[in-house]
C-alpha cells in the first residue's frame, strides 16, 4: 500500500452521527501523533484506536459485573437472571475481537521485514505496546469471564439450596404423616372384632394420639436439625 490516501474529516455528517463514526470522531480530535507519517503508522494508529475500543468494552463489563455481584449480596431473590446472560454473550463478542485483535498484531510482528507496503523498523516501540495492550485486553477478558461464572455458580448453588430445602420440608411432612395414615388404615379395616373402637371416647383419644405423635416427630427432626436454615 505505498499511495495509500486516508482523509479525516473533523466535522460529523449530520448531528445523528453515532456508533463507530462518532467514536472516530472523538478519537482523530485528541491530540495524539502518529507512530509514523507512513502507511505502517498509519496501521498501527488505527489498530490503536480498536484496542483501545475494547479495552473500554472490557472496563465496563467489569464494572457492570461487580455491580450485578452487589445486587446479588443485596437482593437475591429479585435478581434478573437474564442480566448474566446477556453480559456473558456481550463478553464472547468481545473476547473473540480481542483475540483476533492479538492475533493481527502478532502477525504483523512476526511479518514485519518481509510484509510488502509495510516497514516497522521505526515503529518498533509503539507495535510492542500495542502488542502488549493487546494482551491485557485477553487477560482481563478472562478475569471478567471468571467472575461472570462465580455468579452464575452462586445463583444455581442458591438456587439448588431453596430446592433442596423444599425437597426437606416434603420429606418432612411425608415422615410425619406416614405413621398417621397407618394407623387411618389399621382402623378403618372392617373388622368384627376391633376393642379399640368401642371404647368410651375412642374418636377423641385417636386424634389425641396421633396429635401427640405428629408433634413428636416434628420435635426430633428439629433437634436432630432437619428444619434448620442455613
Amino acid at each position: 500500500m505505498p499511495r495509500l490516501l486516508v482523509t479525516f474529516s473533523t466535522f460529523p455528517k449530520n448531528e445523528e452521527a453515532d456508533g463507530l463514526y462518532n467514536l472516530v470522531h472523538q478519537y482523530i480530535k485528541q491530540r495524539e501523533r502518529v507512530p509514523e507519517p507512513t502507511s505502517s503508522g498509519l496501521l498501527l494508529a488505527w489498530l490503536q484506536f480498536h484496542v483501545r475500543r475494547t479495552a473500554t468494552a472490557l472496563r465496563k463489563l467489569r464494572a457492570r459485573a461487580v455491580e450485578m455481584d452487589n445486587e446479588l449480596d443485596q437482593d437475591f431473590q429479585n435478581f434478573d437472571f437474564e442480566d448474566l446472560v446477556e453480559a456473558k454473550d456481550c463478553l464472547l463478542n468481545v473476547l473473540s475481537v480481542a483475540e483476533e485483535q492479538h492475533g493481527t498484531i502478532d502477525a504483523l510482528s512476526a511479518a514485519e521485514k518481509g510484509s510488502e507496503g509495510f516497514n516497522f523498523s521505526n515503529c518498533c516501540a509503539a507495535l510492542s505496546v500495542l502488542e502488549a495492550h493487546a494482551s491485557s485486553n485477553e487477560r482481563l477478558s478472562s478475569r471478567v469471564d471468571k467472575h461472570l461464572n462465580e455468579l452464575r455458580e452462586r445463583i444455581m448453588a442458591h438456587r439448588e439450596d431453596n430446592i433442596n430445602q423444599k425437597m426437606a420440608l416434603l420429606t418432612i411432612l411425608s415422615a410425619v404423616f406416614m405413621p398417621l395414615t397407618l394407623l387411618t388404615g389399621i382402623w378403618g379395616m372392617n373388622f368384627e372384632s376391633m376393642p379399640e373402637l368401642e371404647m368410651k371416647g375412642a374418636y377423641q383419644k385417636a386424634l389425641l394420639g396421633m396429635l401427640i405423635l405428629a408433634l413428636c416427630m416434628v420435635y426430633s427432626f428439629q433437634r436432630a436439625g432437619f428444619t434448620a436454615h442455613p
